[in-house]
């Protein structure tokens, strides 16, 4: 533990974010949640220990849809470990009838409602709707200690629950997911292009940006631009797009706000909250 340790109690940590699987620490710096568990569960124990976290350290397992790359390593994971399971029922069905995903206990699972709270470790938590394809879809908010973080990631439009509940938090991951000229101009077939750019797929750079633009306050901790595509786009555009779409509505960032983009593949660390 270092001096920077002592800023906040409360901590978040990207272990991997992009559709080659998502998998996020929020809590204490020695105990926490996972939320997605979408890479290998060797993966996610290197993670935890680049962190001095023990695999003990993770009291649940927050799920926010059953597509692939959020839930990849549940079953491996759970079988080195009981660790308790939280999602929407939508998204438990789909985790029961997933190939990758069929041998997960259900005895582990938790039903999760949208707008209900609950609390791990002391750590409040509220589940909401996204709009996204995946089963049972939903975002999570988390407060600890007067400290707030909302993790809005697979959305394919942000409609106003979701804008509201990225207002409240001080903390935000949100996704960031494609340039709108990259994917037009790229390779993905004519179908799949319309999916990720649907309703019910994902948020382009320029949509992220422009919301943040507007509801941007100087109290904000912590920007993290998330699920970035690997096929159509970089962290260099997508914060480039958000720099400009602030310049453009003529909003000052604070020194005392960090924006960055979490990597695909690598953990980023302790990002205190």
């Amino acid at each position: 533990m270092d001096l920077f340790s002592f800023l906040s109690p409360f901590v978040f940590c990207s272990f991997a974010s992009g559709s080659s699987g998502n998998c996020y620490f929020v809590g204490k710096q020695d105990e926490g949640v996972l939320v997605d568990a979408g890479i290998s569960a060797l993966q996610i124990v290197k993670c935890l220990a680049q962190n001095d976290l023990p695999m003990s350290s993770v009291k649940a397992i927050l799920v926010t849809h059953d597509h692939i790359d959020h839930v990849k390593g549940l079953e491996v994971l759970t079988h080195k470990a009981a660790i308790p399971i939280y999602a929407h029922s939508d998204c438990l069905q789909g985790i029961v009838e997933g190939k990758a995903t069929k041998g997960v206990d259900p005895i582990l699972f938790n039903e999760v409602e949208p707008f209900s709270p609950f609390e791990i470790c002391g750590i409040h938590i509220e589940a909401y709707p996204v709009m996204h394809d995946g089963r049972g879809a939903m975002g999570y908010c988390f407060e600890y200690e007067g400290h707030t973080l909302t993790i809005a990631t697979d959305i394919g439009m942000l409609d106003n629950v979701v804008k509201e509940k990225i207002r409240q938090a001080d903390n935000i991951v949100i996704e960031s997911n494609y340039d709108v000229e990259m994917l037009e101009k790229g390779s993905y077939p004519y179908v799949l292009k319309q999916r990720i750019s649907g309703p019910f797929g994902h948020l382009s750079n320029i949509e992220s940006a422009r919301f943040l633009a507007e509801m941007y306050h100087p109290e904000i901790k912590n920007i993290m631009l998330c699920h970035l595509s690997e096929n159509n786009n970089t962290p260099d555009r997508a914060l480039q797009c958000l720099y400009q779409q602030f310049h453009k509505k003529h909003v000052r960032l604070s020194s005392a706000t960090s924006v960055f983009a979490l990597p695909r593949h690598k953990c980023t660390g302790f990002v205190y909250l």
